[in-house]
Formats: C-alpha cells, structure tokens, sequence
C-alpha cells in the first residue's frame, strides 16, 4: 500500500537520495555523470529542499512503501488559479509501473480544487517519461531548446486540460 502525505523537513536526506537515483537512471543515457552530480547538488541541496517543504505555495508529497521508506515525489505550483505547474515527479526505478506517479498527480490535483489545466516540462529524450505522461492525459503542445551545464537539450511542453 502506497501512502501520499505532505514532505516533511525531517526527510529531506531520504528525498535527497531518491532524487540523485531517479537522476541518474533518467538522464544518465545522455547526461554525464558529472554534469547529473552538478545538477543534483544545486537542485536538490538540503536547503533548497527544505526551503520548498516549508513555502506554503509549494505542493511537495512524497509517495511512501509499506516499511515507510519514500519511493516517490511530486512538487507543484500554482502561477495562477486555473493552472498547476508540475515541477518535479520521480519515483525509484524500482517502484516504476505501479500506479504511485498517477497517484502523486492525484493528490496533486485535488489539493488544487477548480484547477483547468495541469503543465509540465520533460527532456525529449526522457522517453519513460513522455510515456508516462501521455498515459497520464497530457499532450505536448511545443518544444524548446535548454543549455544545461553545456549541454543541449530539447524540453517538451506538454499539458492536460481537466474536465
């Protein structure tokens, strides 16, 4: 049984490391392992997350087993009323295919009662990912190139209208 509940403070070393594992599966085929060690160490410091725990405007759950260990995250926004603005959704590549991302953009939507539409962002390359979200509901609607750390990507927006 997958629980949903709010991130605390207290688990950010554990959300830290789910974060640099589902990095490196993710982008490790086409990321150098220094520029995910980088990234992960800017993005994902324990200041940086804390700081996201603690702002009331943040959506931050995590998705946790049986045994209560975390095996998944989502972080959201919302720029406006109508919108959510979906930041981030990891779960361990050893939970993958089992309902718990659906399940974190469940949680997600309803904590934002009246929302139209949800949006996104994902590397072209992450194909698990489009996968994943295109099962979901979501539709691209444009593409664009982003420079990180010198190298090249191409991020997919993509969107779903709730009904």
């Amino acid at each position: 049984m997958i629980a949903i509940q709010p991130a605390t403070v207290d688990e950010v070393g554990e959300i830290k490391q789910v974060l640099s594992r589902t990095w490196t599966d993710t982008y490790g085929p086409f990321l150098p392992a220094e520029v995910i060690q980088k990234v992960t160490s800017l993005w994902h410091s324990p200041e940086t997350l804390a700081s996201e725990i603690k702002n009331d405007r943040v959506f931050f759950h995590v998705a946790k087993d049986d045994q209560g260990a975390i095996v998944g995250l989502l972080t959201a926004g919302q720029p406006n009323a109508e919108i959510i603005s979906i930041g981030r959704l990891y779960v361990l590549p050893g939970s993958q295919r089992q309902g718990i991302g659906g399940k974190l953009l469940d949680a997600c939507v309803a904590a934002y009662p009246g929302t139209q539409k949800l949006v996104l962002e994902v590397e072209a390359q992450n194909e698990r990912g489009l996968a994943f979200y295109r099962k979901q509901g979501f539709r691209e609607v444009s593409r664009k190139e982003e420079e990180l750390e010198g190298f090249a990507l191409t991020v997919v927006e993509m969107e779903k209208q709730m009904s």
